[in-house]
């Protein structure tokens, strides 16, 4: 027997299902720092490959004099900076123009989850979009070319450092992460995020589930007709039962008539 006072057990509560769902949000200034890195240093293991399979690594040698009198001397490569600037130059741009546009993202940025969108995400870059993105980004790699030049190698670094704290500034002031670059070009720098949503659940209303692959199925049986119930024998007119519906009656003869 039920226990009085005590309460129904109230059925378990359904389970909340989650899903992933992508969404690409605001790159931090560390983040594309990181990656340009990366991206330069891709560059430069490139030029050094280059530059030594084509013979333009030159030995040199170079001795100097410690504090006791000894001469020392050591020989290293040497690469011509010129050759070193324009390969930097031209490397650059057939590295970072395609991947912007193909990609949507240098290696260094892929590596790192970053995406490189045009005015409206998730479009890529044109042509002509990346290539003015490379010439603010990479630019800096031209008035290098001067450096060969003794007389202008101080103004060629004054030149780098002003182009690329330029660019730092720009994106760390920028609203929403977007540096000069990316103003001119109409480009955006996004970072790929997931979130956990909570799953839709499915409507009563919806199709039935299939029934394939579920074996065969039971042949559906025929409903039992009612069996014919006997007919109801006529009342009369004054609405008193038939002979057939009154049973026995009970004989009065022999008994004492009642006073």
């Amino acid at each position: 027997m039920p226990v009085s006072g005590s309460r129904p057990a109230s059925p378990p509560a359904p389970r909340t299902r989650y899903v992933r769902q992508e969404a690409w949000d605001r790159a931090s200034l560390a983040r594309r720092f990181s990656a340009w890195l990366l991206d330069m240093a891709i560059l430069l293991a490139v030029v050094l490959v280059i530059a030594t399979a084509l013979g333009l690594a030159q030995p040199r040698q170079g001795s100097w004099t410690d504090i006791d009198g000894t001469t020392t001397s050591a020989t290293g490569t040497y690469l011509p900076t010129l050759w070193v600037e324009s390969l930097l130059t031209v490397l650059s741009a057939l590295y970072a123009i395609p991947l912007w546009r193909l990609a949507r993202g240098t290696i260094g940025q892929r590596l790192l989850g970053l995406r490189v969108f045009g005015p409206e995400a998730p479009s890529a870059l044109s042509w002509r979009r990346s290539a003015i993105r490379w010439l603010v980004l990479f630019g800096w790699t031209i008035p290098g070319l001067a450096s060969t030049v003794p007389a202008l190698t101080w103004i060629a670094t004054l030149v780098f450092i002003a182009w690329f704290a330029e660019l730092i500034v720009s994106v760390r002031r920028g609203g929403h992460g977007i540096g000069i670059q990316d103003r001119l070009a109409g480009s955006q720098v996004r970072r790929r995020q997931w979130y956990k949503v909570v799953a839709p659940r499915a409507s009563a209303d919806a199709a039935p589930p299939s029934t394939e692959n579920s074996g065969p199925q039971p042949a559906p049986q025929p409903v039992a007709s009612a069996a014919p119930q006997p007919a109801q024998p006529p009342e009369t007119a004054a609405g008193a039962p038939t002979a057939a519906s009154r049973g026995r009656r009970r004989s009065t003869r022999g008994r004492p008539a009642k006073d």
